[in-house]
């Protein structure tokens, strides 16, 4: 009996001695897993991988991969004085799961929000709501501008700003006045909490420097008047913070920067060389990259913004790529991809926002020649403004992968000059440019196909080059 019994205690070690290797064989490569500099670097950039707090840093992110909050509006626009009730759902291992959330607004200058997730708008702007799970495991956010529906388009033949505002239900504009500009008003932009408008005045080498009243919309000259810009300055674009404008100088071929003052003045920084000449300018959606193109030059460069004196630095240039139009980029609403309407092909470019470093991920054959163009806001649609074959085209997005497809052409515009279009924010309607005409184009958008339906004309009293939307 003692023997069987020995050989019995004897099998039953031999049975747990491969559990017990392969718990061993478990530890050991989760331990090596931790001194994975790979791994480092994502969980713990600063802290000893072999610590306590390392070892709670992994748990917490195994946990949190499972838990995740869902909103009912990923982004919105808002009229400025209005509300929108934002509800969230939290799901914990695929089961929805009851808790309560922390909701904070990342500017509240800008709009609020309350306990139950209630934004009330206060002044012009875009924010961040996140709603945060009662655990702390899981998070979203939901990307809020708040707008005032005015339109002003630049009138480069007749050296004014054309001054509209919307219909917040229909989508139509009514035209309210024009204000005198510097000579040859193209570019156009204003300053994130709406407060201040500049124009770049080709033929007259200025900047045209605008106050807006919050109330009406109205545009006051600011003082001084003007800011020396350069030879021909065209298009500019202005830091989501509202510190920097950057413009090209196409006679000088220089990329103009200045400091946006807390009056609305500009004061100059420096002149930086353009590596191509005349260009199109565009900034990142994050505000960290300058993005240069033109028609004869077969890549995009990207200068990096120095947050703290706005000077610029190169960093980056784009694979080549056969490119033949304006060279206008547009940039993804989620900042990771770049769409060039070249010709002849729209060449589509991933963006990495921490190095400004670009890799081509698409290219699909355009035979206009294109000048503006727009990406809806919920990231699925591109437009693209076929500057002398008076059409517009309309192409899906994947926003994954950013690769795109063609869907429609919307056409009939005969004898224009299509140069610009501007969504509202909300989505549902779009504006184009024309530089033919005193007449601006208004459309409806089915925010599901994203196809444009033509709402007619409104007369701006002059011809426009470029348009923004307040």
């Amino acid at each position: 009996m003692k023997i069987i019994l020995a050989i019995q205690s004897k099998e039953a070690k031999i049975l747990r001695f491969p559990k017990i290797l392969f718990l061993f064989v478990c530890l050991f490569s989760f331990h090596a897993c931790l001194y994975n500099p790979i791994v480092q670097s994502i969980l713990c950039p600063d802290k000893d991988p072999s610590s306590s707090k390392s070892l709670l840093a992994l748990w917490a992110l195994l946990a949190s991969s499972n838990s995740v909050v869902e909103l009912n509006h990923t982004w919105a626009g808002i009229y400025k004085g209005d509300s929108l009730q934002l509800e969230a759902q939290y799901y914990l291992y695929g089961n929805k799961t009851d808790t309560t959330f922390q909701w904070t607004s990342s500017n509240e200058s800008v709009a609020t929000v309350s306990p139950t997730g209630l934004v009330q708008s206060v002044g012009n702007g875009k924010i961040l709501i996140t709603a945060t799970s009662g655990d702390g495991r899981a998070r979203a956010t939901s990307a809020i501008t708040v707008y005032s529906g005015y339109v002003y388009a630049s009138l480069d033949k007749s050296d004014r700003v054309g001054h509209l505002t919307m219909n917040n239900n229909t989508g139509l504009l009514t035209y309210s006045t024009f204000y005198t500009a510097g000579d040859g008003p193209t570019g156009i932009g204003f300053d994130p909490s709406g407060k201040f408008l500049f124009t770049g005045d080709f033929d007259g080498g200025t900047i045209s420097q605008f106050l807006i009243n919050q109330t009406t919309g109205a545009l006051t000259s600011n003082t001084p008047v003007f800011v020396t810009a350069g030879t021909n300055p065209r298009n500019l674009v202005i830091t989501p913070d509202g510190k920097y404008l950057y413009l090209i100088a196409e006679g000088t071929q220089n990329i103009e920067a200045y400091s946006i003052n807390l009056n609305g003045n500009l004061s100059f920084i420096n002149s930086y060389t353009s590596i191509i000449g005349q260009a199109q300018i565009q900034i990142s959606r994050s505000g960290k990259f300058i993005l240069l193109m033109n028609g004869s030059y077969n890549a995009i460069v990207a200068y990096q913004v120095n947050p703290i004196d706005g000077s610029l630095s190169l960093v980056a240039t784009s694979p080549s790529f056969t490119n033949g139009g304006t060279g206008y980029i547009a940039t993804h609403p989620n900042g990771s991809f770049l769409y060039v309407g070249s010709f002849p092909a729209v060449t589509v470019l991933s963006f990495d926002d921490n190095t400004g470093n670009m890799t081509i991920v698409d290219s699909v054959p355009q035979t206009m020649l294109s000048n503006g163009a727009a990406i809806h806001p919920n990231g699925r649609f591109y437009y693209v403004m076929n500057l002398n074959n008076e059409t517009i085209s309309c192409y899906g997005i994947d926003p994954i992968t950013g690769k795109i497809s063609f869907l429609t052409s919307i056409s009939g515009f005969t004898g224009s000059s299509l140069r610009y279009m501007i969504i509202d924010p909300t989505g549902r309607f779009a504006y184009v440019a024309d530089n033919n005409t005193n007449f601006m184009l208004q459309f409806s958008i089915n925010q599901t196909t994203g196809e444009l339906t033509s709402m007619g004309t409104v007369d701006v009293g002059g011809h426009q080059w470029n348009l923004t939307f307040l």
